[in-house]
């Protein structure tokens, strides 16, 4: 069973990196997304993210992933996080640019930050391996395994 576990992962990680290693423009851009941002009463996954200050880490919510970006360097290198399905995710990103996070949820969901910090909460309705990926220089940063 841990097996086939581990050949599942694998196979999900392979297809989502693939998906994001193309040269092929994406066929919405950053302006055509809504981008408005979510409360944490509703579910993030149902429009893309953007940046909110509302948590920090003595009050964020369920688990948190805290990423560094400091030029091409990013942080950490697929942490693994298990989550239940609809469990906030507080993602806290300190970087020295501008940048985007990639959440290879079903429906995808983007994570803009901002030079110096930024922080957001994410929930993921759909059980299954979610990548979160850096996209400027494709590191996935986290591996989340999305429980029912």
């Amino acid at each position: 069973m841990h097996a086939l576990k581990t050949l599942a992962i694998v196979c999900t990680a392979t297809a989502a990196l693939a998906a994001c290693s193309g040269d092929e423009e994406p066929t919405t851009s950053a302006s055509d997304r809504d981008t408005s941002p979510t409360a944490s009463s509703t579910p993030s996954n149902a429009t893309p993210t953007t940046p909110t200050e509302t948590a920090t880490p003595t009050e964020a919510a369920g688990s948190v992933l805290e990423v560094s970006v400091e030029g091409d360097t990013v942080s950490p290198n697929a942490e693994g996080i298990e989550l239940a399905a609809g469990e906030t995710l507080t993602v806290e990103v300190t970087s020295d640019r501008d940048g985007e996070l990639h959440v290879h949820s079903k429906p995808e969901q983007y994570v803009e930050f901002v030079a110096g910090g930024t922080t957001v909460e994410l929930a993921i309705e759909t059980p299954g391996v979610v990548e979160i990926e850096e996209h400027d220089t494709g590191a996935v940063v986290a591996r989340l395994e999305v429980r029912e």
